[in-house]
Order: C-alpha cells, then structure tokens, then sequence
C-alpha cells in the first residue's frame, strides 16, 4: 500500500504543475478507489503556491491520517505526517516523480461530474494512464524547482501544444505490482475560499 500512495502522490502532484497558475485560495477534495478496500476522500489546499493534502484511512482497525505538504519555501520536497506514529518525515521529490518525457493523444471531450472535460491518454516510459482535464477551473501554483522543473515543463508544454490546461478533475492509472488493479481519483468537491495559513506550517 506504502507504494501505491507514494506513485499516487507523485502523480497527484505532478497535475497539479502541469497548468496555469490559480491565484486565489482553494478547497479540493478527491474520490480515490483502488487503494483500499473502500473509497477514499484526499482533501486538498491551496495558497500562495503551497499545498496541503489530507487523507484519512483505517490501519489495523484504527484511524490513521496522514498529511503531506509541500511548500514554495522548501520545493522538491514532501513533509508528511502520520497521525498514527505522531511522526514527520521529509521525502525528497526526485527528477524520477515527473516524467523526462511523455506520450499525449487527446481522445476527446467528455464530462466528468458537472465538468466538462478534455480526456487524454499519457503514456511515459512503458506505462500509461488516463487523464481528464477541465478548464472550468483554473489549475494551482504548485511548488517546484531544479530537475523537477525541467522534466515537468516539457510534459507542460507538450499539453498546452494539444490545448490541454486547466484542473484535472479526474485520473485513472495502473498501481506498480497491482496487476490490473487500477487507481482512480476523481474531483468531487471545489471550492475558493480563503484559508488559514497555519495549514501550511
């Protein structure tokens, strides 16, 4: 389970680069099935390039959740805390979380919930994954330097080529070792309002 929220966390965060900038304050919450045995809700916050994301989960019968931050001042690296161990844990964000190159066919519009989407097949060294953005929402400002940057742009650039941009609403992907497992999250919830910035301290 360990590997399939770190691959979903780096793809989580990876879409969250890969568009334009959404200036004001924001609450987002994601349905994700396939990690467990049922559903479950990541809660995200955005502010001022900082995201904050919560997900709830039950470990050996008990409740356990973990937040992960990743912040404008520290890019390329992930502060998680586990509520169960009470424990922190910094993870560098490597060059590998974000695609060197990838492949995109646009496969066309469909909806996803309300939003009216742009479904893409992304292909990148020999797995794929399915994709819907929409730009009914703006996309965040996510925080991100260095190798991360570089490899991230040209899969940016590779998607504003085909007229890709906005919030991705929805993402379906192969969990490493799962076998035809598949993970999906989708866009449940969104909302702008302002936020506390002790979320992302």
């Amino acid at each position: 389970m360990k590997a399939s929220l770190l691959f979903l966390t780096n793809l989580f965060f990876f879409f969250f680069s890969s568009s334009a900038i959404q200036a004001g304050d924001i609450y987002a919450e994601y349905k994700m099935t396939g990690v467990t045995n049922t559903p479950l809700i990541s809660k995200m916050y955005g502010k001022n390039g900082n995201i904050r994301t919560e997900i709830n989960m039950s470990m050996a019968g008990q409740q356990m959740t973990t937040t992960t931050l990743m912040l404008k001042s520290n890019p390329n690296a992930a502060i998680v805390f586990n509520s169960m161990s009470k424990t922190y844990t910094e993870t560098k964000v490597s060059g590998n979380s974000a695609p060197k190159s990838v492949s995109i066919k646009v496969l066309g519009t469909e909806k996803v919930g309300i939003y009216n989407c742009t479904h893409v097949k992304m292909t990148s060294d020999g797995k794929s994954w399915d994709a819907w953005f929409t730009k009914d929402l703006p996309a965040l400002n996510f925080p991100i330097s260095g190798n991360n940057e570089l490899s991230s742009q040209k899969v940016i650039n590779e998607l504003k080529s085909k007229g890709i941009t906005g919030m991705m609403a929805k993402v379906v992907f192969q969990a490493p070792g799962a076998g035809t497992k598949a993970i999906t999250m989708q866009l449940v919830k969104y909302e702008t309002k302002t936020l506390n910035a002790s979320l992302f301290t």
